[in-house]
């Protein structure tokens, strides 16, 4: 069981995070972070957004800076990180990036989220917005993105950077293989499996195994011909 949240909310003094990326999502973190510090004040300090390759450091995103490498490191090694970034493949290259600068990670679990707490377990860089529902014995891999409104039956199973859109349901023994990508709205019935690096299109019912590296969409979900 993670607990980054609330060894945060307990320590003196808020925590350095910096968000990794600085598109909407990222704005989205923000204000996820932001209710977390409203429920338990003084848990985080957002140093800025960390865009790789900008050309826009120093600019502030809703009252946010983007922040340079060199900025970021006279915050280490007391600095967090999360990515919010959707696009699996470029949120690994992101995290990759960000631990080799020597960032943390945490997972950031938005006050409204409903788990249960000794039997779902969630690991570090995780992001789950508000509106989940994670029923129990949910194991949850790392730099998982679980963004609004999903829910997640018991005895499933999400690998590391796995993202899920707004509005996702996973029917128990469910099992999503890393870096797959969900788009808003997909729903699978129970005992699927969703190969690695799979994209399932928004609105898809998933009755059947999905394959690894596949597109598949549609009810019910196909594979998309090449």
């Amino acid at each position: 069981m993670n607990s980054s949240r609330d060894a945060a909310a307990k320590s003196g003094s808020p925590r350095n995070l910096v968000i990794l990326g600085a598109g909407g999502f990222a704005r989205e973190v923000a204000w996820l972070v932001a209710d977390i510090n409203q429920a338990r004040p003084g848990t985080w300090n957002v140093v800025g957004f960390w865009e790789h390759g900008t050309a826009r450091t120093g600019q502030l995103i809703n009252g946010i800076p983007i922040v340079s490498p060199d900025e970021v490191k006279k915050y280490l090694p007391e600095l967090y990180a999360v990515a919010a970034i959707g696009a699996p493949k470029i949120k690994e290259r992101a995290v990759d990036e960000a631990r080799a600068s020597g960032c943390q990670f945490t997972t950031l679990v938005h006050p409204t989220v409903q788990y249960d707490r000794t039997t779902v377990s969630i690991d570090p860089g995780s992001i789950i917005c508000a509106g989940n529902v994670l029923t129990v014995n949910v194991t949850i891999g790392a730099h998982v993105i679980i963004n609004l409104d999903c829910t997640i039956g018991h005895d499933s199973l999400i690998e590391d950077y796995v993202t899920l859109s707004p509005g996702c349901h996973l029917s128990g023994y469910t099992t999503v293989r890393r870096g797959a990508f969900w788009g808003t709205g997909a729903v699978s019935i129970e005992r699927r499996e969703i190969g690695a690096g799979a994209i399932i299109g928004a609105g898809a019912v998933i009755v059947g195994d999905i394959p690894a590296g596949v597109t598949a969409m549609g009810v019910p979900a196909k594979a998309r011909e090449k």
